[in-house]
């Protein structure tokens, strides 16, 4: 078995923005995406619920090599950290099949 070092970009925020942050990973080179939605809290979670009362939080996951990972908190960070309740980070990963996380092979 062969494992594969890639990256993981896990983005947290609100329902509303999560669907085009997901889509706008792919056109940026990821392969695809998983969501779900998840619950918690943080120094932000107040702010959550008065911009979308009784919206959901939901996260988006891109496994991905470094320079698509590093694309897509850059697009994050520019476009949405400033006007929603969002946290993104970045994790090292090892994947079996690693191809498939490479854009281009599906």
């Amino acid at each position: 078995m062969d494992l594969y070092p890639l990256k993981l970009v896990t983005v947290i925020g609100e329902s509303l923005i999560m669907r085009d942050i997901a889509e706008k990973g792919v056109k940026l080179g990821a392969t695809g995406f998983t969501i779900t939605q998840v619950e918690g809290d943080g120094p932000r979670s107040s702010q959550n619920v008065e911009i979308a009362p009784g919206g959901k939080t939901l996260k988006v996951e891109f496994v991905v090599p470094t320079d698509v990972a590093t694309t897509i908190l850059t697009h994050v960070s520019e476009e949405y950290f400033e006007h929603y309740s969002i946290v993104a980070w970045l994790s090292d990963v090892m994947v079996i099949r690693g191809a498939l996380y490479l854009n281009g092979i599906k």
